[in-house]
């Protein structure tokens, strides 16, 4: 019996018959002649076993117990990964061996090729599960749907992000019209041509923002790659980006008169409904700081807050902005159509800021809009459901519009559900040494001066000022007069040259009441005081007792503020 062995690179018996057949495992120890064909690459003929020259090295020399031996390497290109020998044991077998060694040689060889191709091809299938494992692993990490379509639409393969949003079973063959209304996006592929865009699904109700490209392979198409997005993911996005390091809290809103703590007490109160409001005021008075603080108290406030200035925008866009469009719904319409505001907005609230401005036509829709509390997009038929909180917003007396024909009746009604109005900056003056406070230390760090105190003719000229502009104008003034302050205070010669030739303002008929003029009394003595620092001089230039002014003080609301000179 001739009996067969075979040793890998590191000449450990890896398989054998015979007496070998328990030594499989096992490093041989003896074997200087595979490790000669290991380093050579060369078949070898053993005649004499023990006499041989490469057995010169061995302890058996003289004594081997073999008769003879052929042995070939087995090969993968130049690369020699193991040797496959025949024994023999007995004379016999011996004779057998070298009187057919020819013919067993070739044997040999042809084994010596099947096990090197059987071992590449499993080298190759482990390197292949490798890649697609890795491949696998990389695609489940991805937030976004992937699937991979065959040519006729056949799902061959998806990560576990596109199997969780189209209820796709693993080894399941799915075509891909049965998860989703396909026609737009194949006929794009059809044509070798990208798509982006919505899709609806079928199996899974809801829509996805889909991009795909075709797979071409010598000039025809051999399928395509999809990629879903979440509609919702996109919102929670847009939320991000819209929202972030923006003040929302109603601690942002800066005074403490009596018009600002009893706007902020029902702007707290109404926050936490779904009603609409109205939020009236002058330009830069803060009306959208409002909106996004009302937001930011409400049970939306976990989703996107949107605004629209409905008087910034082109009356031919302002529709599309608002509401969407399709596909080719017109010209210079984006591929796959667009979300609009209200879509955007959902399960949060949108500002439409400046409201009086909006066109009549577009007037009807939006009254649709919150009856309903749908959307329909330019170019579409079908309507989407949406729950959005609206806030509206204008600088203009909308009754007065209202009687002029320039605003609809019924949509003010809807709209103003609930009104806020934002006094301006001239009529809670005593706010003002408030903001100036505020804004002097958030502008001394962004430009980064050291402007800690205002002169007293400074600050007495700022606190007669009518300020037209409101809040945004004094802010502008302050960060004008730290931008060109020299020293470590603010004079006179750092302001704008609009305020120091402005006329002091004037008491309107309807402010000269006794009231008025004893808090704009009270007001210029502490100014006058300030520098002192002391009230005990305020309460003698009034002419009352210092109980009386601390009482005048806390019953009007006054603002105290130290003023250096």
């Amino acid at each position: 019996m001739i009996e067969v062995e075979i040793a890998d690179p590191a000449l450990v018996r890896i398989a054998g018959t015979g007496r070998y057949r328990d030594g499989v495992g096992r490093v041989l120890e003896d074997g200087f002649v595979y490790r000669h064909i290991l380093r050579t690459g060369d078949a070898v003929i053993i005649d004499r076993p023990g006499n041989h020259e490469l057995c010169r090295p061995c302890a058996r020399r003289g004594s081997c117990s073999e008769t003879a031996e052929v042995a070939v390497p087995i090969k993968i290109g130049e690369e020699t990964i193991g040797v496959i020998g025949l024994i023999g044991f007995d004379g016999q077998q011996g004779k057998r061996l070298l009187s057919r060694q020819e013919s067993l040689l070739r044997f040999l060889e042809k084994m010596a090729d099947l096990i090197a191709g059987k071992t590449a091809e499993n080298v190759q299938n482990r390197q292949r599960e490798s890649l697609v494992h890795r491949l696998e692993t990389v695609l489940n990490l991805l937030h976004d749907g992937l699937l991979v379509v065959s040519a006729d639409k056949a799902i061959t393969h998806h990560n576990e992000v596109a199997a969780s949003m189209t209820d796709l079973t693993a080894g399941a063959v799915v075509m891909l019209p049965q998860i989703m209304d396909e026609k737009k996006l194949w006929k794009a592929i059809e044509k070798g041509r990208g798509f982006s865009g919505q899709v609806k699904g079928r199996r899974v109700a809801g829509h996805w923002y889909c991009d795909a490209m075709p797979i071409i392979r010598e000039d025809v198409l051999d399928g395509a790659i999809v990629i879903l997005k979440d509609v919702q993911e996109i919102k929670r996005l847009v939320n991000d980006t819209t929202v972030s390091d923006i003040a929302t809290e109603f601690s942002q809103i800066i005074g403490n008169s009596m018009k600002i703590r009893e706007l902020k007490a029902l702007a707290c109160k109404v926050a936490s409904g779904n009603s609409t409001l109205l939020i009236q005021g002058e330009s830069g008075t803060g009306k959208e700081l409002l909106a996004r603080a009302i937001h930011q108290s409400s049970g939306r406030s976990q989703n996107a807050f949107i605004a629209i200035n409905c008087g910034a925008i082109p009356e031919t866009l302002l529709e599309s902005e608002l509401f969407g469009y399709e596909e080719g719904s017109f010209t210079g319409a984006k591929r796959g159509g667009k979300l609009g505001k209200f879509e955007l907005a959902n399960n949060g609230t949108l500002f439409l800021d400046e409201i009086g401005d909006m066109p009549l036509h577009l007037q009807v829709k939006i009254l649709r809009v919150l009856q309903e509390r749908r959307v329909e997009r330019v170019g579409s038929s079908r309507s989407i459901p949406v729950d959005v909180r609206i806030i509206a917003a204008t600088h203009r007396n909308l009754e007065k519009m209202v009687a002029a024909g320039e605003f609809r009746e019924d949509l003010y009604y809807r709209l103003n559900v609930i009104p806020l109005t934002i006094p301006p900056l001239r009529e809670r003056r005593e706010d003002i040494p408030l903001l100036i406070d505020h804004y002097l230390e958030h502008y001394c760090n962004l430009i980064g001066k050291q402007v800690n105190r205002l002169a007293a003719e400074a600050a007495s000229l700022l606190n007669r000022y009518a300020w037209p502009g409101n809040v945004r104008e004094l802010a502008n003034v302050v960060e004008y007069a730290v931008t060109m302050a020299t020293g470590g205070f603010i004079g006179l010669k750092d302001l704008p040259k609009r305020i120091k030739a402005e006329e002091p303002v004037k008491l309107q008929d309807d402010h000269l009441n006794l009231k008025s003029l004893e808090r704009e009394a009270i007001t210029k003595a502490l100014e006058a005081a300030a520098a002192e620092g002391c009230k005990d001089d305020a309460a003698k230039r009034l002419g009352i007792s210092r109980a009386t002014l601390y009482r005048k003080i806390k019953e009007y609301g006054i603002a105290e503020r130290k003023v250096f000179s």
